[in-house]
């Protein structure tokens, strides 16, 4: 009885050792593939971050470049504006607040008769008045080629005319003013002002006209002297500051 307790006590032992031998050693293997697991997964969230950054900085340089160009296309679309506002400027000139004249034309009527200046009376003064008012009611329609027509049968008609220097003042606005320009006839007409009714009260608003159309036409100097000129004789006149004007631009 004491030797069967014995030997099943060794044998216990026996299992107990063989046990502690079988699993030990994978108890540690285990534990050392899970320290590698944890290593591995520890580093590899330190990289995003690196990643992260770089994505950031091409970021940010695309958003910079992007900033520079836009400033530059700001900067061609400043160009254009101010190339166009002069231009619009230049085209304003053209037409020399036309309409502001012809809103005025109703005003004048009988007023024009005592301008110095005119001519010698003609013989059929009444004749005359309706010629040039019937010439000056096409400009008012604003039937731009009726009243070329109009105003150069005027002048034909009417040698002494007392309108004539209205009537080449206008006729000038009108051939600047056609669909098609006429300019060198409308420089004629404005010339013609200049010319023969230096005392005209349209004289100074003709040199200026002129000088603004020989500029247009690259006649830089003649427009300079007409100028000038329009500044000396006639000094009280509100086309002065736009000579002065005018002056400084031709002369950059």
């Amino acid at each position: 009885m004491t030797k069967r307790l014995f030997a099943g006590v060794l044998l216990s032992s026996l299992v107990l050792c063989a046990h502690a031998q079988g699993t030990g050693p994978l108890a540690i293997e285990d534990r050392s593939a899970a320290r590698s697991m944890s290593q591995a997964a520890g580093e590899q969230p330190r990289s995003a971050p690196a990643m992260n950054e770089d994505g950031l900085i091409m970021l940010m340089q695309q958003q910079q470049q992007f900033e520079e160009q836009i400033q530059m296309l700001q900067g061609q679309i400043e160009e254009l504006r101010h190339e166009l506002q002069v231009m619009k400027d230049a085209e304003r000139e053209r037409y020399l607040d036309l309409d502001t004249r012809i809103n005025t034309l109703a005003e004048q009527g009988v007023a024009e008769q005592s301008e110095s200046g005119e001519g010698a009376v003609p013989a059929d003064p009444e004749a005359d008045k309706q010629a040039y008012n019937a010439a000056k009611d096409h400009l008012v329609a604003r039937d731009f080629d009726a009243a070329a027509d109009a105003f150069e049968a005027y002048l034909k008609d009417f040698p002494n005319g007392q309108y004539r220097g209205h009537a080449h003042f206008w006729l000038g606005q009108v051939y600047s003013n056609q669909q098609t320009p006429q300019n060198d006839k409308a420089m004629e007409q404005f010339q013609a002002v200049v010319d023969d009714y230096p005392d005209h009260s349209k004289a100074p608003s003709s040199l200026y006209t002129l000088a603004v159309m020989q500029a247009r036409n690259e006649q830089v100097s003649e427009a300079k002297i007409n100028l000038h000129k329009l500044i000396k004789q006639y000094p009280d006149s509100n086309k002065v500051s736009q000579a002065k004007s005018l002056l400084e631009q031709l002369n950059d």
